[in-house]
């Protein structure tokens, strides 16, 4: 995440920039300082300070339930995405020595399940000791149920939920993903950002909706009732005449395009930021993607945000991306700038509020869908372009 403004693909919020808080803290220099090998201790204590063997330690916890191929409850813990298990057990005297890598985290969390005990620790800065205390206590059992009476009304299912745990500072600490529109989390005392948010057929998302929880010492449950998820303005336009592009400042590229004058071939409109690394990357991608669809009739548009005022401050940007992360290479489509209040007007029209957004639009004009540049838009325009053959339209 780069870019704030007030927040799916469920579980690729971390190839997006997302309008949302909840940006983990950079680590902080290691006990050690720059110069010696990096060295950090845990100490795990129980209710009373005694030292717990066994327990589990990671820095995040992801749970899978019937989803993404993995077995109900399937628990993941990560260390930056390095390691998709349990990377850490404490030993006869509580403790867990880091190094290396490992010993720049700052963000733990321990499970000792015999018992029921959890804790959760932040650092901003390595103690001078090189040793930090991660505290067990009973945990509390937080659980509740998502749905959305929008996406209903919209003939949409909600196929899949996803609920985000972030601390006070909103650093991440875990997520439950379900299909079941479940979520369940063990969590100790303490005040913690829940963010939720569903997905649905043809990228469709909802909303993505924040409450703080508080949860008091020896507190053993907390139930969150369920949770009605707004459907987004793309969710409502799904099937609907795709709005046209007014409220643009500026084009480059290949000149000003107009939906209703390409009426009758698939257009790709991407919106994007040249502040996200993931739109950089998609940018790139869309460029594979035009030489090969383009030929067969396809229209390939990207929409810029406000963050950029002006089409010398864009040109200076991309002259700058062709050589840092496009190989020599500039997109051969059209650009637009976006104009008006927030992230444009473009933006508005199409309720889009991450980057970057990738919508397809039908030969009817109508809005397809979501679909990723580096997964699903490839078969959507394969399968578009397939059947409007076979129908002779």
């Amino acid at each position: 995440m780069e870019r704030k403004q007030g927040t799916i693909g469920v579980v690729l919020v971390v190839l997006m920039c997302l309008a949302s808080v909840g940006v983990g803290a950079p680590a902080a220099a290691d006990a050690t300082g720059p110069s010696g090998p990096r060295r950090l201790t845990l100490r795990v204590v129980g209710p009373h300070g005694q030292a717990v063997a066994g327990a589990k330690i990671g820095t995040g916890l992801n749970v899978f339930e019937n989803s993404q191929g993995h077995p109900p409850q399937t628990i993941r813990m990560w260390l930056r995405g390095g390691h998709r298990r349990w990377p850490f057990v404490s030993d006869g005297t509580g403790r867990v020595v880091l190094a290396d890598e490992h010993a720049a985290h700052r963000q733990f969390y321990a499970l000792y399940e015999p018992r029921g005990w959890v804790g959760y620790v932040a650092v901003d800065e390595a103690p001078a000791t090189g040793e930090v205390q991660v505290s067990l206590e009973p945990a509390c059992h937080v659980q509740g149920w998502l749905g959305s009476s929008e996406f209903e009304q919209l003939g949409l299912t909600l196929l899949e939920t996803v609920a985000f745990v972030y601390d006070s500072q909103r650093r991440l600490i875990m997520y439950f993903v379900s299909e079941r529109g479940r979520c369940e989390f063990l969590l100790p005392s303490g005040t913690y950002w829940l963010e939720m948010e569903g997905s649905g057929p043809h990228g469709m998302t909802t909303r993505r909706l924040e409450r703080e929880l508080t949860i008091a010492p020896g507190q053993a449950a907390l139930d969150l009732g369920a949770v009605d998820l707004p459907a987004t303005r793309l969710a409502s336009l799904l099937g609907q005449p795709a709005p046209e592009l007014e409220g643009v400042k500026a084009w480059l590229g290949g000149g000003e395009v107009s939906l209703g004058d390409v009426r009758g071939r698939p257009v790709v409109l991407t919106f994007w930021g040249s502040w996200c690394e993931p739109g950089i990357r998609t940018m790139r991608t869309l460029m594979d993607l035009y030489d090969e669809f383009e030929p067969m009739g396809v229209v390939f548009v990207a929409v810029h945000d406000t963050t950029i005022q002006t089409t010398d401050k864009l040109q200076e940007k991309l002259i700058e991306l062709r050589t840092q992360a496009w190989q020599g290479r500039g997109p051969p489509f059209a650009l637009a700038l976006d104009t008006g209040e927030k992230s444009g007007a473009v933006h508005a029209a199409y309720g889009v509020r991450q980057w970057p957004t990738t919508v397809l639009i039908g030969r009817d004009g109508k809005l397809a869908g979501q679909f990723s540049p580096q997964g699903g838009l490839r078969p959507q325009l394969q399968q578009m372009l397939r059947l409007s053959s076979a129908t002779g339209k």
